[in-house]
């Protein structure tokens, strides 16, 4: 099982931070995951998928272009995508409903045009909401591959335009998404693999042999007893469960994360979707980049 690391020096991330920027400078040298290769997915497990898109911190807001790009040089495989829908149709990137705690602003991004959108500075900061078009550039410029969460619906045009955008940055076989949506994975489909249904894993549950290919599990570490593992890799699923500072106790979420990540590790998941704070339990040693 291939460890994960990171610790580049500090000032290797003194850099100015554009979007549109030189990719060959820029990209990491870890390759594009592949979820059509699972030879290849398995090989470098367990992959690792930053939640809220990316490394947070005071300078690198949840969702933002500098989160993504803290993601690569910590050694990310993927990074989470939060993704809403302006008021003139197209997808942003940004996690809450309103704008009040990130942004300081008694809006929403569906009260806003995408012009307007991109104009809003997080709190505190210089770094502005960034269109999807301009997150998956850059996410495929950085070897990223990206987990799509839908938090806002819309018709077939604006499941065609995130699809269309998908494919254009080339990220067609690395792309997963985890809304559960009936319309949103129709039209997602053929561009992003989808989870497993409810339906599937309680005929897993009864023995039943399905195939699963292309599929993956996501959810909590306490739905997801060992046989059930064993159950859906056998069936062809990839398993990547979530390891959130939400789900835990907050004085206790370390300790109860740390246990869930060995158990899950020793069952022989194939990834992680994490908070950063959890990082260290993938270190070869203690060092980090602070």
């Amino acid at each position: 099982m291939k460890p994960f690391r990171f610790g580049l020096p500090l000032f290797l991330f003194i850099v100015p931070l554009s979007w549109a920027f030189d990719a060959q400078n820029d990209a990491t040298e870890k390759p594009l995951i592949d979820f059509h290769n699972a030879q290849q997915v398995r090989s470098r497990a367990p992959i690792l998928i930053a939640h809220r898109g990316g490394v947070i911190g005071m300078d690198s807001p949840e969702c933002s272009l500098s989160a993504i790009r803290l993601a690569a040089q910590h050694g990310y495989d993927m990074v989470e995508l939060d993704i809403r829908c302006t008021q003139d149709g197209f997808p942003v990137v940004f996690h809450d409903n309103s704008l009040r705690n990130a942004c300081g602003a008694d809006q929403t991004i569906g009260n806003l045009t995408l012009d307007e959108a991109l104009q809003i500075r997080y709190r505190g900061t210089e770094k502005t909401i960034c269109s999807l078009d301009q997150a998956l550039a850059f996410c495929r410029s950085l070897h990223l591959g990206v987990m799509l969460d839908i938090k806002t619906y819309g018709d077939i045009t604006y499941y065609r335009m995130i699809a269309n955008q998908i494919v254009k940055h080339g990220l067609r076989y690395a792309c997963i998404t985890i809304t559960g949506n009936p319309s949103a994975r129709k039209g997602l489909q053929e561009v992003a693999l989808l989870t497993v249904t409810r339906e599937e894993i309680e005929a897993l549950q009864g023995n039943k042999k399905i195939d699963l290919r292309q599929r993956f599990w996501f959810g909590l570490p306490a739905q997801l007893p060992n046989d059930l593992i064993e159950r859906l890799r056998n069936n062809g699923a990839y398993v990547i469960p979530a390891i959130n500072t939400f789900r835990y106790p907050s004085d206790q979420h370390l300790e109860l994360a740390e246990v869930d990540i060995q158990r899950l590790r020793r069952a022989g998941v194939d990834g992680f979707q994490i908070d950063s704070v959890y990082e260290k339990f993938f270190l070869v040693n203690n060092t980090t980049n602070e």
